[in-house]
């Protein structure tokens, strides 16, 4: 073996021995010392990768993959940790023959048992993970469902759902009784994008009438109304529930404050409409993502922009950070889902299994899984194979 591998070799083990260090303390220090740690392990990840880079090798070695979802070149001879994480084979489980025209929207419950899913059928479906059984149907929306979000809920004694629609309306349902609860009434065009809070007491809305709402859920009623400049695409709670974030047609992302509803910043960088976007789970990342495939990371702290990404070759469509915020998922228009490192930007996966659009992805609220849906009138599973 040449001297120069025995040395590669040998730093490739120094970092990953790095790594493993920061891991056992991240572990010991609990949530407060990963967040603490984040930049000692991007250092980490970014000294290794360039430390074996200068290496010369002598030969390379293809990572395992499946059938279409080929891995990203990277620039590195022995990619990091996190990106290795990423080459394994996928599961791929796919849900077909539930819609009949296009899914706009999935989503998980809390406990990551059942996936609901929302199209151009103007249906929601709630199906059960194992085994990809269909268990329940609503229809009630006089037009497309765009958006899904599931109540938070520590307890696993609460299945709430909120559903927003092209018929201006949003409606909220207990899957536990299988019945609709209530219609929120006031927007005067599509509803685009609907979360709630991190602690289940409020739900917002946003719409293309250039309106964010936040509604009471006991009585139905609008607290607040909040006016953007252009139509709203997407909005999302930080984690901390103190603010919200909003993008719009007009290339912008807005974060407001949620008790007054004031405006805190906006983020400029967009030169298209932004149609996602997504808090890191520390709350200290913000992604967007235009429909000219560009993705940002901003700092929501500063609104410095971090990285900006020429993501895919057409609209993001839909963002979700990894349980941990270790990965950021993208999809898009051109038939992809892509992972991303958004300590520094890496590409860590390019997916492709969808025959058409993808219109949204979301990472499962325990572990590393994923969801798809597309124009192809499918949902997909992913899991990593171990």
């Amino acid at each position: 073996m040449p001297p120069q591998s025995l040395v590669s070799i040998a730093i490739a083990i120094a970092c990953q021995l790095s790594v493993v260090s920061y891991q056992l303390s991240a572990r010991e220090q609990g949530a407060g010392g990963r967040r603490e740690l984040r930049e000692q392990k991007s250092t980490v990840f970014t000294q290794c990768s360039a430390s074996v880079y200068r290496q010369p090798s002598s030969r390379s070695v293809a990572p395992a993959s499946t059938v279409n979802h080929q891995l990203p070149t990277t620039n590195y001879q022995l990619p990091s940790l996190l990106t290795r994480l990423w080459q394994g084979k996928f599961q791929v489980d796919t849900i077909s023959g539930g819609h009949r025209r296009a899914v706009y929207s999935v989503a998980f419950s809390p406990n990551s048992q059942m996936i609901a899913s929302s199209g151009g059928d103007r249906t929601i479906k709630v199906w059960y993970l194992a085994g990809k059984r269909l268990l329940q149907t609503y229809i009630a929306h006089r037009d497309w469902v765009s958006s899904l979000a599931f109540m938070p809920d520590k307890t696993g004694q609460k299945t709430i759902l909120a559903s927003g629609s092209g018929d201006r309306t949003v409606k909220v349902w207990n899957l536990r009784h299988r019945r609709l609860i209530r219609t929120f009434v006031g927007h005067k065009d599509w509803v685009s994008s609907v979360a709630f809070s991190p602690n289940g007491k409020l739900l917002a809305s946003g719409s293309g009438d250039n309106t964010i709402r936040l509604w009471n859920l006991k009585t139905g009623k609008a607290l607040r109304v909040i006016k953007e400049g252009s139509g709203v695409t997407a909005i999302a709670f930080s984690p901390d529930g103190k603010t919200l974030a909003s993008s719009t047609f007009f290339n912008s992302v807005q974060l407001w404050d949620v008790e007054s509803g004031e405006l805190i910043r906006t983020f400029t960088g967009h030169k298209r409409p932004v149609y996602a976007i997504a808090f890191s789970p520390d709350g200290e990342t913000l992604a967007s993502g235009s429909n000219n495939g560009q993705m940002i990371l901003w700092r929501v702290e500063s609104g410095k922009l971090q990285e900006t990404i020429k993501a895919h070759k057409k609209e993001v469509t839909s963002l979700s950070f990894s349980e941990d915020g270790d990965t950021l998922a993208s999809a898009s228009g051109d038939k992809t889902i892509k992972l991303w490192n958004p300590a520094n930007g890496e590409l860590l996966r390019s997916l492709s299994d969808h025959s058409a659009g993808v219109t949204a992805v979301t990472f499962s609220p325990r572990g590393q899984t994923f969801a798809s849906g597309s124009k192809d009138r499918t949902i997909k599973i992913w899991r990593e194979e171990t």
